[in-house]
């Protein structure tokens, strides 16, 4: 059987609370996401949050898609009254709210990527955006964020100058 047949049973029994699954590596995230649709986006400055259901087995998962540093979707398993708190209430939990917050996430369980440019457009777009959400990060927080230097942290600050 094909892995991305309809008939293909899920894979949401196999994966953690908390998922890391890498964009195009091995074709998990393929495999993973045959059977799971998102059900509704964030939207507004929460552009990488989504909300997903398995169409298999009904597991909603709360999904932020993060490839600009890491390259990696996190997964966090919701139970019925999360889910339905989004889709009736429109709240969400906190965990994956701020993409400061995903891509601390990605330091902690991910890797992120060497740029051989250090003021690739991807992280000077990821740079804006953090100190749009919070104007006071400092250089040494912006590092660790991204997984770079100090030094070419600042050079990204003074990019946005």
């Amino acid at each position: 059987m094909d892995d991305t047949s309809p008939n293909r049973p899920c894979l949401c029994t196999t994966l953690p609370d908390l998922a890391v699954v890498r964009m195009g590596w091995d074709g998990l995230d393929e495999r993973i996401f045959a059977t799971i649709d998102v059900v509704c986006h964030h939207g507004g400055n929460q552009w990488w949050l989504h909300l997903d259901r398995c169409n298999a087995c009904g597991q909603h998962w709360m999904v932020a898609q993060e490839e600009r540093i890491y390259d990696d979707y996190y997964l966090r398993r919701l139970g019925p009254e999360a889910a339905r708190e989004i889709t009736d209430e429109g709240r969400w939990p906190d965990e994956f709210i701020t993409y400061e917050r995903v891509l601390r996430i990605g330091r902690t369980l991910s890797g992120a990527y060497t740029y051989l440019d250090p003021l690739s457009p991807a992280l000077i777009d990821t740079v804006r955006d953090l100190r749009l959400a919070r104007p006071d990060i400092n250089v040494l927080e912006i590092a660790d964020l991204l997984g770079i230097p100090p030094g070419n942290a600042a050079r990204l600050l003074s990019a946005l100058s």
